[in-house]
């Protein structure tokens, strides 16, 4: 890979920080060429070089955050699979540990989940672009993936009717711990709901 398009991607990226930091402190109407040339302290226009419109720029972001999150789902799949062989069952506190330290890596990019909460929002009249960060979009698919093997291997009865419930309680704590309340106890949350779904 040329020098060149290491360095385009790095300013891309660059870029995309900037504008996940403008939307996580001022929200998505603050988002501009100029604010994000601006935040990442870049000569004037070269926002509009990597990205011409404000449908380019929000593209641009959203394509980041979900970037971000898919590999953050993988590494917890990886490890899942590391940690217990095919014929070891994890304790419902063992993945419920498990499922906590993703909640914890997502809500350490405290910007990144205020942005996406934000942008999901927003983007009401740009379905394409909001579907790639909730349910139609390659992170779901990391996750669901993650969430059934996990769950397969725990050999709680009726495991696959669980799935989507799971999905959403995670979710769901990430925006709590986001948005409500940093210091939240997501393994007790989580053992709870598991030790619930065996008796289901």
């Amino acid at each position: 890979m040329s020098a060149e398009l290491v360095s385009s991607g790095s300013r891309r990226e660059s870029i995309a920080d900037a504008g996940i930091r403008i939307i996580s402190r001022d929200g998505v109407r603050a988002l501009t060429h100029r604010a994000v040339d601006r935040e990442a302290q870049l000569p004037q226009g070269s926002t509009s070089y990597h990205a011409k419109t404000r449908a380019a720029l929000l593209e641009l972001i959203v394509d980041v955050l979900t970037s971000r999150t898919k590999l953050d789902t993988e590494a917890l799949g990886t490890d899942l699979n590391t940690e217990f062989a095919d014929e070891d069952r994890p304790t419902v506190d063992q993945l419920a540990a498990l499922l906590a330290a993703l909640v914890d890596t997502l809500t350490a990019r405290q910007d990144d989940m205020r942005a996406r909460y934000a942008l999901i929002l927003e983007l009401n009249d740009v379905p394409d672009l909001r579907q790639k960060l909730i349910d139609q979009s390659d992170v779901n698919a990391a996750a669901r993936l993650v969430a059934t093997r996990a769950l397969a291997k725990t050999g709680l009865p009726n495991w696959g009717a669980h799935v989507d419930e799971l999905l959403s309680l995670t979710d769901s704590l990430v925006f709590y711990r986001t948005a409500v309340n940093p210091t939240v106890d997501l393994q007790s949350i989580l053992a709870r709901y598991l030790r619930g779904a065996t008796h289901a």
